[in-house]
């Protein structure tokens, strides 16, 4: 084990080669920034390597945003259903690191054990070897450490949460409890409803259900159409289309929704209306206390199961950076533009959002950004002094015309539009350009016509992590 210090203050630190990873590297690669990623598991693309230790990704996962919609420029998703399934996306990925020569800057089996600032730079700590980094984007994601709900009693039977759900084979012969209705709680809840003795979902409030797909197209398709409609008036035609098209749900048990459609992160599934229709779901209210093998809700009812399965969310967490380096909001990080420390010039944060929009195409406006910081400190423009002053003068609210029901999730929610109407905005201001496809596929026919190099890099586990240098 090596104790002397490397000196890589030439270059930038990337942890973690997930979507948010990746998009960063392509990004520094573009504008010509040396970098160097460390990876904990063996291959990328984080989350969605369902054999990765600790991914929440389950067998049937899809996107909740179309094919259409959910990839980044330059590199669309190839041609399939229209909601990439689980192991799609992970070959999308493996096929975005190849294209865009990502994989050589890779460290894969490395896990980031210490970050902390030094002098204007940052210590870190890779498998023993102290290295030294002008920057670090924190790009580890946000969906590995569970948010477990504090609920009085005992429970006798299977408690667990949905980061270790795997298949509906699970549930069967069993009587469930889903808590929890994000998108992920109702996918369970539908998978338990064609397998389970008797399923049930236990919802704290009343919630509006959007289907997948509207008149014909993807639901984010038709959104992205209609963007041009005012806020106000997508949301008041959007509520009275549901209205006509679903009717009043507290006739399956659901309670009414004491907020406006919108107003709350999209519960997207256009299977759960038909699982309450049928009876093979049932919906309960906020669980009040556990007592052996049954469950009592708020409103005095009670129920007998076998397991109880918490989709009760995750929480932002940076177990390689004391805490004190990060500004928090509710489960979230509230950086500025999410990504941009107050506190500290050269830390950013890549993905630690909720949003009602497919994730990648953020991502890559995210990492564009950081590398236009970046690559403005190198040439001493001045842009990037100015984005600090907007930062400290700006909350960064990017929530724009919605009224997000009060809820720690929503703290640091992320609207889509309003976010390219801040970032086109704060690039005007600066001076900088928008990045554009053609941005990419210059970089993409470079890698295409250079040597072809091999598909891991040359730092496994065990192996000497290598002191790499600018081109």
């Amino acid at each position: 084990m090596s104790t002397a210090m490397i000196d890589c203050t030439d270059r930038h630190c990337i942890i973690g080669a997930g979507p948010s990873g990746l998009a960063q590297a392509r990004a520094f690669l573009a504008a010509g920034l040396p970098f160097d990623i460390f990876e904990r598991h063996m291959d990328v693309g984080g989350l969605w390597d369902i054999n990765n230790p600790g991914t929440p990704v389950y067998e049937n996962t899809h996107f909740v945003s179309s094919r259409r919609e959910s990839g980044f420029m330059d590199f669309p998703f190839p041609p399939g259903g229209d909601f990439p399934r689980r192991d799609e996306i992970f070959a999308y990925l493996k096929a975005f690191a190849h294209a865009y020569g990502l994989r050589k800057h890779i460290c894969f089996s490395s896990t980031v054990e210490r970050v902390e600032p030094q002098d204007g730079f940052w210590l870190v700590t890779v498998r023993g070897e102290t290295r030294l980094y002008r920057s670090v984007v924190c790009a580890s994601g946000m969906h590995w450490t569970p948010n477990w709900p504090e609920i009085p009693g005992t429970f006798d039977g299977l408690q667990r949460h949905s980061i270790d759900y795997r298949s509906s084979e699970e549930f069967r012969n069993q009587r469930v409890l889903i808590v929890g209705a994000g998108n992920s709680g109702c996918d369970i809840a539908t998978e338990a409803a064609r397998s389970a003795r008797a399923a049930y979902i236990s919802m704290r409030r009343g919630y509006h259900f959007l289907p997948k797909t509207m008149f014909g197209k993807p639901a984010d398709v038709y959104e992205r159409e209609n963007e041009w409609i005012p806020f106000r008036l997508r949301q008041w035609v959007f509520g009275h289309m549901l209205t006509i098209l679903q009717g009043d749900l507290t006739r399956y048990g659901l309670q009414k929704p004491t907020h406006r459609v919108l107003e709350s992160q999209p519960i997207v599934n256009s299977d759960i209306l038909s699982c309450f229709a049928h009876g093979d779901l049932h919906p309960k209210p906020d669980v009040e206390r556990f007592a052996g093998s049954t469950v009592y809700f708020v409103d005095g009812s009670s129920i007998q199961v076998d397991q109880i399965l918490y989709a009760t969310g995750y929480k932002a967490a940076f177990p390689y950076l004391d805490q004190e380096h990060i500004e928090w909001t509710g489960h979230g990080v509230s950086h500025f533009m999410t990504c941009f420390s107050r506190k500290h010039p050269n830390l950013f944060t890549l993905g630690f959002y909720e949003g009602n929009a497919a994730v990648f195409p953020h991502l890559e406006l995210f990492a564009a950004t950081v590398a236009q910081y970046l690559l403005s400190q190198d040439r001493n423009t001045g842009q990037d002094t100015l984005l600090r002053e907007i930062a400290q003068k700006e909350h960064g609210d990017l929530r724009g015309p919605i009224q997000m029901i009060d809820s720690p999730r929503h703290a640091a929610y992320c609207d889509w539009l309003t976010f390219r109407k801040r970032i086109r905005k704060l690039y005007r201001t600066v001076g900088w350009s928008m990045p554009t496809a053609n941005d990419y596929t210059r970089l993409r026919q470079t890698q295409e016509s250079s040597i072809t190099y091999p598909d891991r890099a040359d730092c496994d586990a065990g192996s000497t992590i290598p002191v790499k240098h600018p081109a």
